[in-house]
Protein backbone atom coordinates (compact mmCIF):
# COMPACT_ATOMS: atom_id res chain seq x y z
CA UNK A 1 0.00 0.00 0.00
CA UNK A 2 2.78 2.84 0.66
CA UNK A 3 4.63 1.93 -2.54
CA UNK A 4 0.96 2.02 -3.94
CA UNK A 5 0.21 6.03 -2.67
CA UNK A 6 3.80 6.73 -3.71
CA UNK A 7 3.21 5.94 -7.18
CA UNK A 8 -0.13 7.69 -7.16
CA UNK A 9 1.59 10.40 -5.43
CA UNK A 10 4.43 10.68 -8.19
CA UNK A 11 1.90 10.31 -10.80
CA UNK A 12 -0.27 13.23 -9.26
CA UNK A 13 3.01 15.42 -8.86
CA UNK A 14 4.24 14.61 -12.77
CA UNK A 15 0.32 16.13 -13.59
CA UNK A 16 0.83 18.68 -11.26
CA UNK A 17 4.05 20.18 -12.69
CA UNK A 18 2.95 19.84 -16.31
CA UNK A 19 0.08 22.07 -15.69
CA UNK A 20 2.10 24.37 -14.20
CA UNK A 21 4.46 24.44 -17.57
CA UNK A 22 1.38 24.53 -19.53
CA UNK A 23 -0.14 27.77 -17.45
CA UNK A 24 3.86 29.42 -17.47
CA UNK A 25 3.86 29.47 -21.16
CA UNK A 26 0.05 30.79 -21.26
CA UNK A 27 1.42 33.80 -18.86
CA UNK A 28 4.63 34.36 -21.16
CA UNK A 29 2.52 34.32 -24.17
CA UNK A 30 -0.31 36.51 -22.52
CA UNK A 31 3.22 38.37 -21.67
CA UNK A 32 4.40 39.39 -24.88
CA UNK A 33 0.84 39.95 -26.70
CA UNK A 34 0.02 42.58 -23.74
CA UNK A 35 2.90 44.27 -24.56
CA UNK A 36 2.24 44.82 -28.52
CA UNK A 37 -0.98 45.52 -27.95
CA UNK A 38 0.21 48.67 -25.55
CA UNK A 39 2.24 49.58 -28.21
CA UNK A 40 -0.71 49.25 -30.77
CA UNK A 41 -2.62 51.64 -28.52
CA UNK A 42 0.11 54.01 -28.55
CA UNK A 43 0.01 53.95 -32.31
CA UNK A 44 -2.99 54.77 -32.30
CA UNK A 45 -3.42 57.31 -29.58
CA UNK A 46 -0.02 59.39 -30.41
CA UNK A 47 -0.10 58.72 -33.96
CA UNK A 48 -3.92 58.05 -35.05
CA UNK A 49 -3.05 58.52 -38.59
CA UNK A 50 -0.27 56.09 -38.95
CA UNK A 51 -2.98 53.81 -36.98
CA UNK A 52 -4.75 54.22 -40.25
CA UNK A 53 -2.09 52.26 -42.19
CA UNK A 54 -2.36 49.61 -39.67
CA UNK A 55 -5.72 47.77 -40.10
CA UNK A 56 -5.04 44.46 -42.19
CA UNK A 57 -2.67 42.10 -40.17
CA UNK A 58 -2.66 38.79 -39.88
CA UNK A 59 -2.55 36.63 -36.00
CA UNK A 60 -1.80 32.65 -36.08
CA UNK A 61 -2.63 32.61 -39.83
CA UNK A 62 -6.04 34.23 -39.53
CA UNK A 63 -6.29 37.40 -41.67
CA UNK A 64 -8.40 40.78 -40.22
CA UNK A 65 -9.01 43.42 -42.15
CA UNK A 66 -10.30 46.17 -40.08
CA UNK A 67 -9.90 49.10 -42.68
CA UNK A 68 -13.62 50.08 -42.36
CA UNK A 69 -13.86 50.43 -38.94
CA UNK A 70 -13.65 54.39 -38.05
CA UNK A 71 -10.17 55.27 -35.60
CA UNK A 72 -12.01 55.76 -32.56
CA UNK A 73 -13.95 52.41 -32.82
CA UNK A 74 -10.84 50.59 -33.55
CA UNK A 75 -9.12 52.05 -30.87
CA UNK A 76 -12.52 51.34 -28.47
CA UNK A 77 -11.94 47.51 -29.87
CA UNK A 78 -7.72 47.63 -28.98
CA UNK A 79 -8.85 49.01 -25.39
CA UNK A 80 -11.60 45.75 -24.95
CA UNK A 81 -8.80 43.35 -26.13
CA UNK A 82 -6.07 44.77 -23.56
CA UNK A 83 -8.28 44.25 -21.07
CA UNK A 84 -9.03 40.43 -22.40
CA UNK A 85 -5.54 39.85 -22.78
CA UNK A 86 -4.89 41.74 -19.37
CA UNK A 87 -7.40 39.60 -17.32
CA UNK A 88 -5.97 36.52 -18.61
CA UNK A 89 -2.20 37.02 -17.63
CA UNK A 90 -3.13 38.59 -14.18
CA UNK A 91 -5.17 35.28 -13.53
CA UNK A 92 -2.72 32.39 -14.60
CA UNK A 93 -0.43 34.51 -13.24
CA UNK A 94 -2.10 34.10 -9.56
CA UNK A 95 -2.56 30.74 -10.66
CA UNK A 96 0.99 30.02 -10.94
CA UNK A 97 1.99 31.27 -7.96
CA UNK A 98 -0.22 29.83 -5.87
CA UNK A 99 0.57 26.59 -7.07
CA UNK A 100 4.20 26.64 -6.13
CA UNK A 101 3.44 25.77 -2.61
CA UNK A 102 2.00 22.91 -3.47
CA UNK A 103 4.04 22.05 -5.60
CA UNK A 104 7.19 22.09 -2.86
CA UNK A 105 4.70 20.25 -0.48
CA UNK A 106 4.51 17.58 -2.53
CA UNK A 107 7.83 17.02 -3.33
CA UNK A 108 8.93 17.10 0.51
CA UNK A 109 6.26 14.01 1.18
CA UNK A 110 7.39 12.05 -1.84
CA UNK A 111 11.16 13.02 -0.11
CA UNK A 112 10.21 11.95 2.38
CA UNK A 113 8.43 8.25 1.69
CA UNK A 114 11.58 7.64 -0.40
CA UNK A 115 14.12 8.21 2.87
CA UNK A 116 16.12 11.44 1.54
CA UNK A 117 14.36 14.11 1.74
CA UNK A 118 17.14 16.15 -0.42
CA UNK A 119 16.71 13.77 -3.62
CA UNK A 120 13.06 15.08 -4.51
CA UNK A 121 13.76 18.77 -4.46
CA UNK A 122 13.73 20.20 -7.84
CA UNK A 123 11.30 23.06 -7.32
CA UNK A 124 11.94 23.62 -3.91
CA UNK A 125 14.93 23.71 -2.18
CA UNK A 126 17.46 22.56 -5.08
CA UNK A 127 15.76 24.93 -7.44
CA UNK A 128 15.89 28.35 -4.87
CA UNK A 129 19.86 27.43 -3.71
CA UNK A 130 21.94 29.93 -4.59
CA UNK A 131 18.99 31.60 -6.89
CA UNK A 132 21.12 33.63 -9.52
CA UNK A 133 20.83 37.44 -9.54
CA UNK A 134 19.58 36.95 -13.03
CA UNK A 135 16.47 35.17 -11.89
CA UNK A 136 16.43 37.41 -9.32
CA UNK A 137 16.15 40.75 -11.39
CA UNK A 138 13.61 38.75 -13.94
CA UNK A 139 11.14 38.04 -11.19
CA UNK A 140 11.32 41.85 -10.25
CA UNK A 141 10.69 43.05 -13.58
CA UNK A 142 7.93 40.51 -14.07
CA UNK A 143 6.11 41.14 -10.29
CA UNK A 144 7.10 44.83 -9.82
CA UNK A 145 8.26 46.59 -13.27
CA UNK A 146 5.93 45.22 -15.33
CA UNK A 147 2.66 46.17 -13.22
CA UNK A 148 3.67 49.59 -12.66
CA UNK A 149 4.73 50.25 -16.09
CA UNK A 150 1.01 48.54 -17.38
CA UNK A 151 -0.53 51.04 -14.82
CA UNK A 152 1.50 54.53 -15.70
CA UNK A 153 1.45 53.74 -19.58
CA UNK A 154 -2.66 52.76 -19.35
CA UNK A 155 -3.08 56.37 -17.25
CA UNK A 156 -1.21 58.04 -20.02
CA UNK A 157 -2.90 56.66 -22.76
CA UNK A 158 -6.21 57.75 -21.49
CA UNK A 159 -4.72 61.24 -20.68
CA UNK A 160 -3.43 61.62 -24.31
CA UNK A 161 -6.65 60.73 -25.42
CA UNK A 162 -8.83 63.19 -23.60
CA UNK A 163 -6.48 66.26 -24.51
CA UNK A 164 -4.78 65.10 -28.24
CA UNK A 165 -7.57 63.36 -29.92
CA UNK A 166 -10.88 64.92 -31.18
CA UNK A 167 -13.20 61.69 -30.36
CA UNK A 168 -16.43 61.57 -28.73
CA UNK A 169 -16.82 62.02 -25.25
CA UNK A 170 -18.67 58.47 -25.09
CA UNK A 171 -15.93 57.01 -26.92
CA UNK A 172 -13.53 58.47 -24.68
CA UNK A 173 -15.66 57.82 -21.70
CA UNK A 174 -15.50 53.98 -22.86
CA UNK A 175 -12.17 53.83 -23.20
CA UNK A 176 -11.12 55.45 -19.69
CA UNK A 177 -13.45 53.39 -18.37
CA UNK A 178 -11.80 50.04 -19.94
CA UNK A 179 -8.05 51.26 -18.62
CA UNK A 180 -9.52 51.91 -15.29
CA UNK A 181 -10.83 47.94 -15.38
CA UNK A 182 -7.00 46.90 -16.83
CA UNK A 183 -5.73 48.99 -13.85
CA UNK A 184 -7.87 47.50 -11.50
CA UNK A 185 -7.38 44.02 -12.15
CA UNK A 186 -3.47 44.64 -12.08
CA UNK A 187 -3.86 46.33 -8.53
CA UNK A 188 -5.70 43.22 -7.14
CA UNK A 189 -3.36 41.00 -8.87
CA UNK A 190 -0.56 42.91 -6.84
CA UNK A 191 -1.22 44.92 -4.55
CA UNK A 192 -4.38 44.15 -2.39
CA UNK A 193 -2.87 40.12 -2.06
CA UNK A 194 0.23 42.11 -0.66
CA UNK A 195 -1.91 44.46 1.54
CA UNK A 196 -4.43 41.66 2.65
CA UNK A 197 -1.37 39.44 3.93
CA UNK A 198 0.28 42.17 5.95
CA UNK A 199 -2.95 43.31 8.01
CA UNK A 200 -3.64 39.27 8.00
CA UNK A 201 -0.32 38.59 9.75
CA UNK A 202 -0.59 41.81 12.27
CA UNK A 203 -4.29 40.46 13.06
CA UNK A 204 -3.20 37.28 14.29
CA UNK A 205 -0.55 38.67 16.42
Amino acid sequence: MPDNNLALVHDHYKETFSLQREREQTRDRAFLLLIGLFALLAVEVYYPAAAGTLRSFSVLGTDFDLSHLPLNVLLNASWVLTLAVALSYCRVAILIERQYPYVHHLEEWIGGQIGDSSLFQREGTAYLDRYPVLLNWAWFCYVIVFPLAVVLVAVLLVEREWTGLAYSIPHKTFDASIALCVVISFLLYRVVPKVADKFFRQASQ
